[in-house]
């Protein structure tokens, strides 16, 4: 299934060279000097004089005695607050390790609002997490990204997203939703062909990784992912005895409110997967979910 591009991305030059200059010294496990920057960032000394400047005024970046520049302690603060605030809790961590081992996939949880969701946790066990599937990790809310937290929002905020998607698919993801109300759980599919194109891009992934200014089309391409693993099963279709490909399963989890706030992922990606097994993985994540559900209200 392909989807529509949600709300056009307006760029801003300068801010993204900020965010570039930020990202590659944290991605260095040495200070860095302006010219180190310039040279692997494409930019001037005088532009990036100009942010590493800013970013030492509130303190995001520290300049040693030797003038190279690595992260500085007016971070802690926002850290802190992003803590607080995003990152699930210890036993968040423990659920999503047991999970992985239980079934013998990576699975993921994902932070869903009305725009982007966001990867919170993620746990490989035996399996393999794809390459450039990782914490922090954002992706525009384009259906059918999501569908288990859409599936319990309000009307409006359903319609929103259904409208990201081509008019055609648009009967098969409110179908989707009610499928989802019934049953909580989604199930995706890709067929052998796209789950091949899946492993080769997520090692192009993985290398874009290497290259600090090649975040916005690492972001491209990992939503370009999610939409070849993205063929939804009807439950007519995963109570049949055929064995099915399997890109992954989601299910939604619950705040102390009730309010579906977080996705969370097996990741099998297999081309034959039995009924035997489908409905042993509908029954871990079911109770993954469960047990998610009642850490929020901890």
């Amino acid at each position: 299934m392909t989807v529509a591009n949600a709300t056009p991305r307006v760029d801003s030059p300068p801010t993204d060279r900020v965010v570039a200059v930020l990202e590659f010294i944290a991605t260095e496990a040495e200070p860095v000097s302006v010219a180190a920057m310039a040279s692997r960032l494409e930019l001037s000394r005088s532009t990036v004089t100009s942010i590493v400047a800013a970013l030492s005024r509130a303190g995001w970046v520290s300049r040693q005695a030797d003038r190279r520049y690595r992260l500085g302690p007016g971070l802690l603060r926002l850290a802190g607050a992003v803590q607080s605030q995003l990152t699930p809790s210890q036993a968040f961590s423990h659920v999503l390790a047991e999970l992985a081992d239980r079934v013998g996939c990576a699975v993921s949880l994902a932070l869903v609002d009305q725009t982007e969701m966001t990867m919170v946790g993620i746990a490989a066990g035996p399996g393999q997490v794809p390459a450039g599937v990782d914490t922090g990790v954002r992706l525009p809310m384009t259906a059918p990204l999501g569908v288990s937290v859409m599936a319990y929002r309000n009307q409006q905020s359903q319609q929103d997203w259904i409208d990201t998607a081509p008019a055609a698919h648009r009967p098969v993801l409110q179908a989707l939703l009610h499928q989802v109300r019934r049953g909580g759980v989604a199930v995706f599919g890709a067929d052998g062909v796209a789950l091949e194109i899946l492993e080769v891009m997520g090692e192009v992934v993985g290398l874009l990784a290497e290259h600090p200014r090649s975040g916005a089309l690492r972001q491209r391409l990992v939503q370009f992912l999610s939409r070849l693993s993205a063929r939804p099963y009807t439950a007519e279709e995963l109570a049949s005895d055929a064995d099915l490909s399997i890109s992954y399963l989601s299910a939604p989890v619950f705040d102390h409110d009730g309010n579906a706030v977080y996705e969370l992922q097996i990741g099998c990606l297999r081309s034959q997967v039995s009924r035997a097994e489908r409905d042993e993985y509908l029954r871990q994540i079911r109770s993954a979910a469960a047990a998610l559900t009642e850490l929020t209200g901890d």
